[in-house]
């Protein structure tokens, strides 16, 4: 087996996303597969014009990655990603393996991080009032069990 079939049998970056779903990227093609549809999209990175990123329409949370390709086609590679961390450090090695694509947004690893750094800090806010409810609705137990004991 030479170089170039080894290269193309052993993903340089794998993530996955969802029941049996995965984007693969090699040195010089970016593969998205799903078990469920049983189908598999390649694309040649040279073939790429531009990656697009964008929030899913019914749930913002589930991103929706487009590919627009120099023949001027535009191909939806996935659909409802929800694994933005591991995406988020695919972009690089993207950018090292296809330095002509652009990416929309032109800051997509910037956008991502602001976006886990925003899920995070609103997951701690939920956690932190539910603690906090939780904690004066036993203040007021108490309140209660000790007026309640007095009379």
């Amino acid at each position: 087996m030479n170089e170039e079939q080894q290269a193309r049998i052993t993903p340089v970056k794998v993530v996955r996303f969802g029941m049996g779903k995965q984007i693969e990227l090699y040195p010089h093609e970016l593969a998205v597969s799903g078990v469920e549809e049983d189908k598999e999209t390649r694309l040649q990175l040279d073939s790429i014009e531009r990656l697009i990123l964008t929030p899913g329409d019914p749930n913002p949370s589930k991103l929706i990655l487009m590919a627009d390709l120099h023949d001027g086609t535009t191909v939806i590679l996935v659909e409802g990603m929800t694994n933005a961390r591991d995406f988020r450090a695919m972009i690089p090695v993207i950018r090292e393996f296809g330095p002509d694509i652009q990416f929309d947004p032109a800051d997509m690893e910037e956008q991502l991080r602001q976006a886990l750094n925003t899920r995070r800090a609103w997951n701690l806010t939920c956690y932190g009032t539910f603690l906090l409810v939780c904690v004066l609705l036993f203040a007021l137990y108490l309140v209660v069990a000790y007026l309640g004991g007095r009379h």
